[in-house]
């Protein structure tokens, strides 16, 4: 693709964060707050979204309940998983709640957004089990309705790799995938990761760190399900939305796996964002466009359901 700056507006944005550390130098502790103070600079002076209820809950899990954060629309079109990014080391229920309100509002969804164990407490497959689980029991929220799931960053790791083992296990039923910026692979030789391996926002050594950490265990190593474009075979999955920043390290890894999808007959929605970069989706409320690929985002979402409708 063409390259495009970075959006004035975000990387002044950015700049409001100070000096950038890595990852790697920072305590579990410290990178959790980090990311909560980071959000609530993307978030400052956002107006608030309301919708019709929310409801915090406890998710029956195998090892044990699952914090859940339910959004619910007056009048439901669909339920989504909601999982958030962080790289499975960082993120909450809270930092991602404008987000899951924007995207019940918008799309009419009931959005159960999950609140899943993070490493390094809990090493794989600790989280996918938990979405996996969480996802299972949204499944039986409302059947009448489309089900997707949902994520951003190794959220949307998570949400990719549920529909595998749903698609393997025959069940429950996915209407569709969303992923925002999805980690699919652990190919640090990629040429975006190259091309942006000092950010902005995410650097190679950054989303190295965190790879070394996810497949640093038995279960990891040996699981299919670990990373989707590990995955051999990509047929039979459901209709995908797959957003990717124009100046992301992940970039070409995304696109590579876009392209996988189509070539196995998987319907694909590839938006691409030249001037945005990873993590738009966290300050859409105070960059203009990332606001406006949130749009493009849930119409695209909005599309995806009416078909679900159809289909039904």
């Amino acid at each position: 693709m063409a390259e495009t700056s970075v959006d004035r507006d975000v990387t002044a944005l950015l700049a409001e964060l100070g000096p950038p550390v890595p990852v790697a130098e920072l305590s579990t502790v410290e990178l959790r707050q980090s990311m909560r103070d980071a959000v609530s600079v993307f978030t400052h002076g956002a107006a608030p979204i309301a919708v019709d209820r929310v409801t915090d809950e406890h998710v029956p899990g195998g090892a044990g309940s699952i914090p859940a954060r339910i959004y619910t629309p007056a009048r439901p079109a669909a339920v989504m998983v909601y999982l958030h990014g962080g790289g499975w080391v960082v993120g909450d229920l809270d930092t991602h709640d404008l987000v899951a309100r924007r995207i019940c509002r918008d799309t009419q969804s009931v959005v159960v957004s999950v609140d899943y164990r993070l490493m390094p407490e809990h090493p794989f497959p600790a989280a996918l089990q938990d979405a996996w689980d969480a996802t299972t029991w949204a499944a039986r929220l409302r059947p009448d309705l489309p089900f997707l799931v949902a994520g951003d960053s190794a959220g949307a790791t998570l949400a990719a790799c549920v529909a595998l083992t749903a698609r393997d296990d025959g069940g429950p039923r996915i209407d569709g995938q969303v992923l925002v910026y999805p980690v699919v692979d652990d190919d640090l030789d990629a040429p975006s990761m190259q091309t942006y391996r000092d950010g902005p926002r995410i650097t190679r050594d950054d989303l190295a760190y965190y790879l070394r950490m996810y497949l640093g265990t038995v279960q990891a190593r040996r699981s299919p399900y670990v990373l989707p474009g590990h995955a051999k075979w990509l047929g039979e999955l459901p209709p995908t939305v797959l957003a990717v920043a124009g100046h992301d390290p992940l970039r070409s890894s995304e696109q590579k796996f876009g392209r996988r999808l189509e070539a196995a007959g998987i319907e694909v929605t590839v938006q691409v964002d030249p001037e945005l970069v990873h993590g738009w989706i966290d300050f859409a409320p105070r960059v203009p466009s990332a606001d406006r690929a949130f749009s493009r985002l849930t119409q695209t979402i909005n599309d995806l359901i009416h078909r679900g409708h159809a289909a039904a």
